[in-house]
């Protein structure tokens, strides 16, 4: 290799691996309701031949709807992700559920929660630590 490329090359590496290492940071520690649903999708990433087999149309939440209703169906590895995702899940919501009512009440949480992990994440100094450790669990932050 030339010994006038190898500096550029080096360059461009430590760029290209800092661009990588922030990429990841954002994926693993999402800071709002649209960066959590990332994280999901990404951990259901293995899940995407699946979804591609079993129902090629569903787009957003269908999909993960879909994956509960073709349960027996799954790839090994897809029901894997689909069930961690599914139990942390539920494990968040039955730790928050009195976090809910005392400060996210008026965030739509009895239509599907939209908006109530926004609001958790927004107000993790009010939460109790059992739900602070849940919504870590679940999303990585």
């Amino acid at each position: 290799m030339s010994v006038l490329l190898r500096p550029i090359l080096g360059a461009t590496l430590l760029a290209l691996a800092s661009s990588l290492s922030f990429a990841q940071t954002t994926t693993t520690e999402p800071s709002s309701e649209a960066d959590a649903g990332k994280a999901s999708r990404a951990r259901l990433a293995v899940c995407n031949a699946d979804l591609a087999k079993l129902c090629p149309d569903a787009k957003g939440g269908k999909r993960r709807a879909c994956l509960k209703e073709n349960t027996a169906k799954l790839s090994s590895e897809c029901a894997t992700a689909y069930a961690d995702v599914e139990a942390k899940a539920k494990a968040m919501r039955e730790a928050c559920a009195d976090d809910v009512k005392a400060h996210c009440a008026d965030t739509g949480a009895g239509k599907g929660g939209r908006g109530v992990v926004q609001c958790l994440r927004s107000n993790t100094a009010k939460l109790s630590s059992a739900c602070n450790a849940a919504i870590s669990a679940r999303f990585g932050s």
